[in-house]
């Protein structure tokens, strides 16, 4: 038996999508799975399966971190994310 300390709890900030006129908000891991099993017929679904391989197997909280970090990173390269929320939030 191995002992594992687990860190800090995985809390993601969420991601604001736009996907042809309709805005998203990725909130979590799961919904990130769901997000990119919707996209299986897509071009841009073929391009992830990889992707969705590390955000389902990910189970400690550094590989969920390191997998959202992959989907964000994966989100910008598409060109997916609604940069109008970050703007939003600007002082």
């Amino acid at each position: 038996m191995t002992n594992i300390v687990e860190g800090p709890a995985f809390r993601p900030e969420p991601l604001h999508l736009l996907i042809g006129q309709e805005d998203l908000t990725v909130a979590s891991l799961d919904e990130a799975i769901g997000f990119i099993r919707s996209l299986r017929h897509d071009r841009l679904g073929r391009f992830a399966e990889m992707l969705l391989t590390q955000l389902e197997s990910a189970r400690l909280p550094q590989q969920k971190s390191d997998a959202w970090v992959a989907f964000a990173t994966w989100t910008q390269a598409c060109q997916l994310r609604n940069d109008a929320h970050h703007w939003s939030r600007a002082a």
